[in-house]
């Protein structure tokens, strides 16, 4: 039998990602906008390779979704259910979540403590 490979996130059950699994950190995005599946921001979300992670479908009476940059994980606001703790204890805009989703972003690939300076700073001192 092969071993589990999948990470502790994932629910074998449903075949998908659960993301109340996680470590509680995931952003609560709202707009009224995202009363509608076909929301600008999700279909964002899905070319930007987040995966829906919860088991429940879209509410039209909910404008929030929960989002985790780390693990690109998403899901749609349930009525009366906190799926996970929001970031700061509140909701941010969905320009808000783009300023820091693209400060985080420009960071993609680099090491957890290493800013883009560090590696500019390097050529400069290897290249004298």
């Amino acid at each position: 039998m092969a071993k589990n490979t999948y990470p502790y996130y994932y629910d074998e059950e449903r075949k998908k990602p659960i993301i109340s699994r996680i470590n509680p950190e995931a952003f609560l995005v709202q707009d009224e906008s995202l009363c509608s599946q076909n929301a600008p921001f999700y279909k964002w979300l899905n070319k930007n390779h987040f995966k829906h992670a919860w088991h429940k479908g879209h509410y039209e009476v909910c404008d929030w979704a929960f989002v985790n940059i780390t693990h690109k994980l998403f899901a749609y606001g349930m009525p009366g259910v906190e799926i996970i703790k929001p970031i700061g204890g509140h909701a941010i805009t969905i320009d808000e979540f783009m300023q820091i989703y693209n400060i985080y972003e420009k960071y993609n690939g680099l090491n957890t403590l290493e800013f883009e300076e560090d590696k500019s700073e390097q050529n400069t001192s290897s290249e004298q």
